[in-house]
């Protein structure tokens, strides 16, 4: 295969119409210009427009492997394509050849965004992303190619699963100590949210109960709020031999951090703490197979002098727009467009081959 190039006598723009940020929501109509200038006459098969849009995962990791079960590394992979696009602007795959004059050339381009696209994102083992790229195809010499990504961002509308993202939730636990054959009185702990969908802007509030029955203190309570990414892979590589392979790469990203000071032991206390939702990007666990986002309230609770810990977990759904009743959230205060422009930011540059 021909080997990629610019030239100095090539420029290209890719601009979208009445959208200078290259920010849309699924299921969008997309339309643009294209803009070629050239200094000299260019022959050239076809110019050619693809439009792509896609997850994909990759990680190593050390498994074990034969009749030893000895550790070796292996590769895991994921692609899924939600937008696959070719078309030929000018000239076409089978042709002979055209030439393209020395001066600006313009081509007009639409596409519709589908709309259970997923909303664009980065991550260490994995990422969405959309893209145009406009090639110069010369299978005699090498191609000229251009790109443009673009931003997508989901309805993630609550108030589509209401039934369950208005009631509060809750999650509870309970834990007893020894000394020698005693069994102590109990710990308890639980924890509560009013609901469990927010849109940014939004405050959380959390309420944690203790009833500490037992002798032994509470050193301290852990709250993490916190991004969880999901990666699946679809095949796993060892050496030269791949096979189909599910298996899951799990990342958590802490957003915001509480501690709860001692607790003494036969003592019952109450805490309320308040986490606001920032201009976040919406959970998504059902547009792709293969990469999730979704969000929680962590809680560890330590006892003092035990290597015991009590784990409990409220899951958090984040959305674009707000159950119905809740205080408007930042589409007043500019939040939103916070959260796009974050989005615009991690894909300001084209981003590198699948391979890399």
């Amino acid at each position: 295969m021909p080997k990629e190039k610019t030239s100095k006598h090539v420029k290209c723009d890719i601009l979208f119409d009445n959208n200078s940020s290259g920010i849309f929501t699924a299921g969008d109509h997309v339309a643009g210009t294209i803009e070629l200038h050239l200094t000299k006459i260019k022959k050239v098969r076809g110019v050619c427009l693809l439009i792509s849009g896609y997850s994909s995962v990759f990680w190593e990791a050390k498994v074990p492997d034969g009749p030893k079960n000895k550790k070796v590394k292996a590769q895991f992979k994921g692609r899924e394509d939600f937008i696959k696009q070719k078309l030929y602007l000018a000239g076409s795959e089978n042709g002979t050849g055209i030439q393209l004059p020395p001066n600006a050339i313009r081509y007009k381009f639409d596409f519709a965004i589908p709309p259970s696209a997923p909303t664009s994102m980065e991550g260490k083992y994995g990422h969405v992303r959309y893209l145009l790229q406009v090639t110069l195809e010369r299978p005699w010499k090498f191609d000229h190619k251009f790109q443009k990504p673009f931003t997508v961002t989901c309805e993630a509308d609550l108030n589509k699963n209401n039934e369950v993202l208005c009631i509060p939730t809750k999650a509870e636990d309970m834990l007893t100590f020894y000394c020698g054959f005693c069994r102590s009185r109990p710990l308890m702990v639980s924890a509560t949210t009013p609901k469990s969908g927010y849109a940014p802007g939004e405050t959380i509030e959390l309420e944690l109960f203790v009833q500490n029955s037992s002798k032994v203190a509470v050193s301290e309570i852990e709250i993490k709020f916190r991004k969880v990414l999901t990666f699946t892979s679809q095949t796993r590589t060892i050496g030269q031999t791949q096979i189909q392979a599910e298996e899951k790469n799990i990342q958590h990203e802490v957003l915001e951090v509480r501690k709860i000071p001692t607790i003494e032991g036969e003592n019952d206390a109450r805490f309320v703490e308040n986490f606001v939702v920032g201009p976040v990007p919406s959970s998504e666990t059902t547009h792709s197979r293969i990469v999730h986002v979704s969000y929680e309230l962590a809680i560890v609770v330590k006892p003092q002098a035990s290597t015991k810990r009590m784990k409990l977990t409220i899951p958090i759904t984040i959305g674009k727009i707000p159950l119905a009743g809740s205080a408007m959230p930042y589409s007043v205060s500019g939040g939103i467009q916070k959260l796009t422009s974050s989005l615009a930011a991690q894909d300001c540059s084209a981003p590198p081959a699948y391979e890399e």
